[in-house]
């Protein structure tokens, strides 16, 4: 089964009983899957597709214990055909590649992930953190959490970043974090031009009384000024600079 294609020119390629995988990044991966094998994974990197898929089709033909000549005869091709396949004189195609390795009782899944920073967490992924935080009364780092999120945000590719606001949080326990999240979220995909995922707008993203995070008393006024107007809506107020530092 292919269910779409990515393939990045740089990958490493993992190799079980089970399971061949390449991997080309945090936007591709291919899994080979073949069942009832013992697993022992080895790791190999690679930087051509050739080589790529060379490595592919010899390895899931010797773990199918075929020859080249029955290979080809499954996949309907030739014998000199798998040669060159395996030797990387010859690059297959996707429906030429997949062909090759059902016949060696493989089945082929390709996942396309968007580009993020790497350790880039969602704000979905983001809300369990918190949770954990404030349940252990570490309020000072969910705070952190929520601006550390910029990082991310800012270092992922545009479809990253509509990938990391994309998906509701899980409540957090607390109100103040659930709206502030969707403050995040909404003031984020402004900045991005892209458009606010619709949870934002969802019951329990909105908190009163008002939420001045990170402010003391003494710098209300100051936060109130330089908060951004999408926070704001949400209960929640944050001084713009607060995400230029983070």
């Amino acid at each position: 089964m292919v269910s779409c294609c990515a393939l990045s020119a740089s990958a490493s390629l993992e190799v079980s009983g089970s399971a061949v995988a390449l991997r080309g990044g945090a936007d591709s991966r291919i899994t080979f899957a073949r069942d009832n094998e013992p697993s022992k994974l080895i790791y190999l990197n690679v930087y051509n597709l050739s080589v790529e898929a060379m490595a592919l089709i010899r390895t899931a033909r010797h773990a199918a214990g075929i020859t080249q000549v029955e290979l080809a005869v499954r996949a309907g091709t030739t014998q000199p055909a798998v040669a060159a396949y395996e030797s990387g004189s010859r690059r297959p195609n996707l429906e030429t590649l997949s062909r090759l390795l059902d016949g060696c009782e493989y089945d082929v899944e390709v996942f396309a992930r968007p580009r993020v920073r790497r350790g880039a967490a969602s704000l979905a992924e983001i809300s369990p953190t918190i949770s954990e935080d404030l349940s252990a009364d570490r309020e000072s780092d969910a705070v952190r959490s929520l601006f550390g999120f910029a990082d991310d945000f800012r270092g992922s590719s545009r479809p990253g970043r509509i990938a990391l606001i994309a998906n509701a949080p899980p409540p957090t326990g607390d109100a103040r974090f659930d709206a502030a999240l969707a403050g995040i979220a909404e003031f984020f995909a402004a900045e991005g031009g892209i458009a606010a995922p619709a949870w934002v707008n969802g019951p329990g993203r909105f908190v009163e009384p008002w939420w001045f995070a990170a402010s003391r008393p003494a710098f209300d006024a100051y936060t109130l000024a330089n908060t951004p107007a999408l926070f704001a809506r949400h209960g929640v107020f944050i001084a713009r600079e607060v995400f230029d530092r983070a």
